[in-house]
């Protein structure tokens, strides 16, 4: 019994154990609403639920990175609307070729990420001050690229742009799997091999458990944070152009909040906020269980304050869970 009791109490303290624990939360409430709603199983909704996650789960999956690393990005959203507003731009007004256009989205993100993660190291900024500060710079440039208004895909040289766009963010595979859905879960994968069987992944571990620790061990902590804002940057930019192809235009607002959507996925699916530890797989499931959870309590008919409030407390006991463990381990 002693043995078994030692077993469990070792157990407890692996990564595994939380995100089986996070899977059975997120099998809990797919069993609980497939009760308590008759059409909540039905494949409309289903492919809703993962239309709806997989932006999140992209910058969430991104988002782990820096919090792993022991840092926070307040300005995902705004990278969003940013990488978003500026792919939109290149298609309708300069002719580029979709894949440039993608490529220099991308290529904002990164840059994006560069600028916040040498705040953060070389300017010894908080990440708290240093990323709300480039929230509202990111945000600017990006009212300011559009005039405030929205920027509609439409080339007249070109029609067929658009449409092709639009397969990327609301098409369709065989007319069931949803290409977004594709690319959440191929980011996913790769960001998770990154952080799991890398060197940089062993280092951001590192530098977030003890950034003394490993600066003393040989770890190049300025590096390795601002790689960690650099894969937060980029995933951020995938998803502006995600979000811009689902609606063939950019759009000033988008991205408005996301960055607090994801930083609360990492935190339930198990990333602590304090740094050292988390998993994507666990960001992952943590957007799966947010989207379950939204669309179960509106099909339910609970109103949209009450849900922000169920989803707040959520989020303060997954908080306050992970501190528990912390002190407890210490």
């Amino acid at each position: 019994m002693n043995q078994i009791t030692l077993f469990y109490d070792n157990f407890k303290k692996t990564p595994l154990f939380k995100l089986i624990s996070r899977l059975s939360i997120l099998i809990l409430l797919f069993l609980i609403f497939s009760v308590s709603t008759f059409n909540f199983l039905s494949p409309d909704n289903l492919i809703t639920i993962t239309l709806q996650v997989a932006i999140y789960a992209v910058i969430a999956s991104g988002m782990s990175f820096i919090l792993i690393v022991g840092a926070t990005d307040l300005s995902a959203g705004s990278i969003v609307g940013l990488s978003g507003i500026i792919c939109a731009i290149l298609l309708r007004d300069y002719g580029f070729s979709m894949a440039a256009a993608i490529l220099i989205g991308l290529i904002i993100g990164i840059l994006c990420g560069i600028f916040n993660g040498i705040t953060c190291t070389y300017l010894r900024l908080l990440p708290f001050i240093a990323t709300l500060g480039t929230m509202w710079v990111f945000r600017g440039l990006t009212q300011l690229l559009a005039n405030g208004q929205p920027v509609t895909i439409r080339n007249e040289n070109h029609p067929e742009v658009a449409e092709i766009f639009r397969f990327i963010g609301s098409g369709r595979i065989g007319g069931i799997i949803p290409v977004a859905v594709i690319v959440a879960l191929l980011v996913a994968i790769v960001l998770s091999i990154i952080l799991n069987k890398t060197v940089l992944g062993r280092n951001i571990f590192a530098t977030g458990s003890n950034t003394e620790a490993a600066r003393l061990s040989g770890i190049n902590v300025r590096k390795t944070t601002i790689l960690a804002f650099i894969v937060g940057g980029v995933t951020c930019g995938l998803a502006g152009i995600m979000v811009t192809a689902r609606l063939t235009s950019g759009q000033v607002n988008a991205g408005t909040g996301y960055e607090l959507e994801a930083i609360a996925a990492c935190v339930i699916g198990g990333v602590s906020l304090a740094g050292g530890e988390g998993t994507v797989v666990g960001a992952v499931i943590g957007a799966l269980i947010m989207a379950m959870l939204r669309n179960g309590l509106n099909l339910n008919g609970v109103n949209s304050f009450w849900q922000q409030i169920i989803i707040g407390l959520i989020l303060i006991i997954a908080v306050a869970f992970d501190t528990f463990q912390r002190r407890k381990t210490s």
